[in-house]
C-alpha cells in the first residue's frame, strides 16, 4: 500500500487519508510512524513492481527461469538480476564489466551491457506476453513486401 503510494506520480488527498486511517488502526505511536516513513522514503522501496501480485511475480520468475536459466543463458540472467533485482544502472554495470576487462574502454563496456540487456529483454518479451495473455504481435515488424 505504501509502496504503491510512493511509486505513483501523483499522490491524492484521498490516498493519503486512506493511508492515515490504516496507520491509526494499526495503533503505532507517532515516533514509530515517523521512523517507518523515514525508512520508507530513504530506501529503494519505490518500485513499479509494488503493483505486482505474488502470483504475477511467480509467473515472471517461471518465464525467466525457463528462458534464461534452463536454456543455459546464466550470464544474461545475471545481467537481468543486476538491472532489475539489484537496481543497478547501466553505467554501474558497465563500470563493473570494465573492471573485469580493463583492456576494453568504458564506452565499449556500456555498449555491450546495453546490447546484452536488449537481447535478454527481447528473449523474454514473447513468453511474458503469452503468460500474461497480451498480444505479442503488436510490436512485431510486419512483412510489407508486395504492398505497393
Amino acid at each position: 500500500m505504501f509502496n504503491a503510494l510512493l511509486a505513483s506520480k501523483k499522490v491524492s488527498k484521498t490516498a493519503i487519508q486512506q493511508v492515515l486511517r490504516h496507520l491509526k488502526a494499526s495503533a503505532l505511536s507517532k515516533d514509530e510512524l515517523r521512523e517507518y516513513f523515514e525508512d520508507l522514503l530513504a530506501g529503494k522501496n519505490k518500485s513499479h513492481l509494488a503493483f505486482c501480485t505474488d502470483a504475477e511475480g511467480l509467473m515472471m520468475d517461471a518465464v525467466i527461469g525457463e528462458i534464461l536459466v534452463r536454456a543455459g543463458h546464466k550470464k544474461l540472467f545475471g545481467l537481468i538480476c543486476q538491472r532489475y533485482k539489484r537496481r543497478m544502472s547501466k553505467k554501474a554495470m558497465a563500470r563493473e564489466l570494465n573492471e573485469m576487462h580493463p583492456e576494453w574502454c568504458l564506452r565499449t563496456c556500456e555498449s555491450r551491457i546495453d546490447v546484452w540487456l536488449q537481447m535478454a529483454e527481447a528473449m523474454l518479451y514473447q513468453p511474458m506476453c503469452e503468460v500474461f495473455e497480451k498480444k505479442p504481435d503488436r510490436f512485431r515488424l510486419h512483412d510489407c513486401a508486395g504492398v505497393a
